[in-house]
């Protein structure tokens, strides 16, 4: 339920048929005392109430004279009972208010339709519900004061009784000064005969938990918007208030951008790390002494509200928050859709889901179009949330889980129920907002139906979920009241979202999501170059991450910085997210370069094999696994292997490719380095190779036969030495010893030199060992011995002197 107030001038009741004046003068005098006896008027008093309200009075409303609903009891008004109603009136003109009334308006037709209760209680004119049943004065009011007056209603003057439907009614109370209405309540009377109440339907309320955009130029001011949203009171910290289950209040769900919360627990500001603490129950990350420092980073407010209780459950957002519409209309592959809604895994270190955050959802912004759908069923995630559209065919009541049929399949879906999601999305801290039982009632007469509904169509345990906005600004005291009151209920319950997730899938038909030019783009989406580029910059950087044992160690800055322009918040900060995706492009491009060729000079290879070296250098801050690839540009060399090596960080290693020749010629080689995904991170780079297929066999073969020739030459030499004629024999040495005088002297006649020319030159000494003539060997051609031997020995002929030719 919500207030509507006219805006602007007051406005004058329609005309009525005129009376005689003295017929005018007789209801006068009967309304008066009619009022005497049937109303009583307290100012500044409240009677009892069943459902609660904050004690705060509501802030005027500058220039406008307003009535506010402050309680309703009971909750349920049946035959025979007695409503009593509690308003607040407050005058924000800067005159005095006198003259005022209030006169209460009820109507006994049952609402039917939810269609027809949200247009009661959003129309913001001054028409009121059925006759006038009752009125009460106003006190004179003085600019800026407030007044609460009580007004009770016997059930039995509607002529309601046990016959008569169980459902809500319209109700509403006006403010009139004369002939002027000056604001009006639009409520809602709940008639329950006993005994008719239907069966409960349970009610999931969720709410994203989603921080300001990050802008790489300004992170003081993102570090500063995040401190404000977490300090006490800051609107992320009411939301967690808001959230709590306590003694009066079942609590609510939230699904949580992971990054965000890394990001409070890393900064330096204490309330955001106080705010990490409490929704996670873990320590800031990074920092030995986290404990001691958060415990010490609590305020007392902040002790205060985290003593409340904790949320009903919590689920988890991709990191970031991505835009899914953004990213479904730059038609992404699977794995596109995978990298951008993977910004969890690249916090790396910094998060680590605590236990029970178990369901992990995708949150489009707005009304999904089919594209956005399949991308969710692409994405990482469990369910995909629809806040707007797919609403069931005729009105009818739907649980919200279902399967949404796309042409990439069916994807799993939550769809919000409008009704209750509109009405608990007004439950803010504004001063329009409604109060209290304004709200309760509503809430509960939208519930209420919702279960009739559920009744009449033969359905059990209905489902609903109540989806709140990502600006969502809570009241945490107004939406405990409500939840308390909801719960509170016999026809409804408010339970975890896993519940509602847990719920069989409903089967009634919805309206179809929006398809093709239908769709369109929503106000503020990144367009889908910018989407691409980063998509793009995403796929090659995690191909070339695969170089390191943990690639979220090496580029898990970088996929931040890629998802980051990706978030919904950042549709409002397009001059910050446009400067994001150009640094994010060229940060993933610069971590790319990080490995490197050596240019090397040309090689001549003479060898049938041999191995290549290729110096591979790794400018990155970790080791890298990479594999060295030659590719030459002709058959006649042919490489044998891809090696693979780890080049530590900060070094150069050369790494030997084997490669083997089949023919001669030059070759062009072009080296790669490729990392373990297959992606080239570094060249390709190229040389020259002279190939000289032989060359090494035929030299080796061409020394070797000159060796084997002086080898031979040696012996020959050595031969030919040993028999040469320049050598003395054995007679010549015995003849040499008979004569002293040598071998000039004749002995038996003249010997004639052999007929050659002889080098002018000195020989060499030769000196001969002593030996007897008996031990000289006979020359070979010595004629034998005389058989008879009486003869005289045969005459030896001296050996001629010979010199030894220079065989060279």
């Amino acid at each position: 339920m919500t207030a509507s107030r006219p805006s602007g001038a007051c406005a004058a009741p329609a005309p009525t048929p005129a009376r005689p004046a003295r017929l005018s003068a007789v209801l006068l005098v009967l309304a008066g005392l009619l009022l005497t006896g049937a109303l009583v008027a307290f100012p500044g008093t409240m009677a009892s109430a069943a459902i609660p309200s904050p004690s705060v009075v509501p802030a005027a409303r500058d220039g406008e004279a307003t009535v506010e609903l402050v309680s309703s009891a009971p909750v349920l008004a049946a035959p025979g009972s007695t409503v009593t109603l509690t308003l607040q009136v407050t005058n924000g003109t800067d005159t005095v208010l006198d003259g005022a009334q209030l006169d209460l308006g009820v109507a006994w037709r049952p609402v039917t339709s939810r269609e027809d209760l949200a247009a009661w209680a959003d129309d913001g004119g001054t028409s009121t519900a059925g006759s006038r049943q009752d009125g009460a004065a106003v006190d004179r009011l003085a600019p800026g004061d407030s007044t609460r007056v009580t007004m009770e209603l016997e059930v039995d003057v509607l002529g309601l009784s046990a016959e008569n439907p169980w459902g809500p009614r319209e109700m509403s109370v006006a403010l009139t000064r004369g002939d002027a209405t000056l604001d009006v309540v639009h409520t809602f009377l709940l008639f329950a005969p006993a005994g008719d109440a239907p069966d409960p339907v349970s009610v999931s309320v969720a709410a994203p938990v989603t921080g300001p955009a990050v802008d790489p130029l300004d992170p003081d001011g993102y570090d500063l918007a995040l401190g404000t949203a977490t300090a006490d009171g800051g609107r992320l910290t009411r939301l967690l208030d808001a959230a709590a289950v306590t003694g009066s209040s079942p609590g609510m769900s939230l699904a949580v951008d992971p990054a965000l919360v890394a990001a409070a627990a890393a900064t330096g500001d204490e309330d955001a790390q106080a705010w990490a603490t409490r929704l996670t129950g873990a320590p800031a990350v990074g920092d030995d002494d986290a404990d001691a420092a958060t415990s010490a980073s609590l305020t007392s407010s902040t002790l205060r509200t985290a003593a409340t209780g904790e949320p009903a459950d919590v689920a988890v957002l991709p990191g970031y928050d991505p835009d899914l519409a953004a990213v479904a209309h730059a038609e992404p592959s699977r794995a596109d859709v995978a990298a951008a809604t993977g910004g969890e895994a690249a916090l790396g270190s910094a998060w680590q889901r605590p236990e029970g955050w178990d369901l992990t959802l995708a949150w489009p912004d707005g009304r999904p179009d089919v594209a956005t759908l399949s991308a969710g069923r692409e994405a990482s995630v469990d369910q995909v949330v629809v806040a707007d559209g797919l609403a069931p065919d005729d009105g009818a009541a739907a649980s919200a889980r279902t399967a949404v049929e796309t042409p990439s399949g069916k994807v799993p879906a939550l769809v919000a129920d409008a009704g209750l999601s509109s009405a608990l999305t007004t439950l803010t801290d504004d001063t329009d907002a409604p109060t209290a039982a304004e709200a309760s009632t509503r809430v509960l007469a939208d519930a209420a139906l919702v279960a009739l509904q559920q009744a009449e169509s033969g359905q059990e345990d209905l489902h609903l979920l109540a989806a709140l906005p990502r600006d969502w600004s809570p009241d945490p005291a107004l939406v405990g009241a409500v939840l308390g009151a909801l719960d509170e209920a016999s026809w409804a319950d408010v339970v975890p979202l896993s519940e509602t997730v847990a719920a069989p899938a409903s089967r009634v038909q919805r309206d179809d999501p929006a398809r093709g030019e239908r769709a369109g783009r929503s106000k503020g989406e990144l367009a889908p170059s910018s989407v691409r580029r980063l998509l793009d910059a995403h796929r090659d950087l995690a191909a070339f991450s695969t170089v390191a044992s943990d690639p979220v160690e090496l580029s898990g800055d970088a996929d931040q910085a890629l998802v980051a322009p990706l978030a919904v918040a950042a549709r409002t900060e397009r001059e910050a997210r446009d400067r994001a995706v150009d640094l994010a492009v060229e940060q993933a491009d610069a971590l790319q370069q990080g490995i490197g060729v050596a240019d090397r000079s040309n090689v001549t290879l003479v060898s049938d094999t041999g191995k290549l070296p290729v110096t591979v250098s790794n400018d990155l801050p970790v080791d890298a696994t990479v594999t060295v690839v030659l590719r030459p540009d002709a058959s006649r060399l042919v490489v044998e292997s891809r090696p693979t090596v780890v080049v530590p960080a900060g070094t150069a290693t050369n790494v030997h490719v084997p490669v083997r020749a089949i023919g001669s010629g030059d070759v062009t080689v072009q080296v790669e380095v490729l990392a373990p995904s297959g992606t080239v991170v570094a060249g390709p780079t190229s040389f020259s190779l002279r190939v000289r297929a032989g060359w090494e066999t035929a030299g080796t073969a061409v020394v070797a036969v000159l060796v084997a020739l002086l080898f031979l030459g040696g012996i020959w030499r050595t031969v030919r030495r040993g028999r040469s004629s320049a050598r003395t024999t054995g007679e010549g040495v015995a003849a040499a010893a008979a004569d002293p005088q040598g071998p000039d002297a004749p002995a038996g006649g003249d010997v004639a030199a052999p007929d050659r020319d002889v080098p002018d030159r000195d020989l060499p000494d030769r000196d001969l060992p002593d030996r007897d003539a008996g031990d000289l060997p006979d020359h070979p051609h010595d004629p034998p011995d005389d058989p008879g031997g009486g003869g005289a020995p045969a005459t030896r002929t001296p050996p001629a002197q010979a010199t030894e030719t220079d065989p060279s």
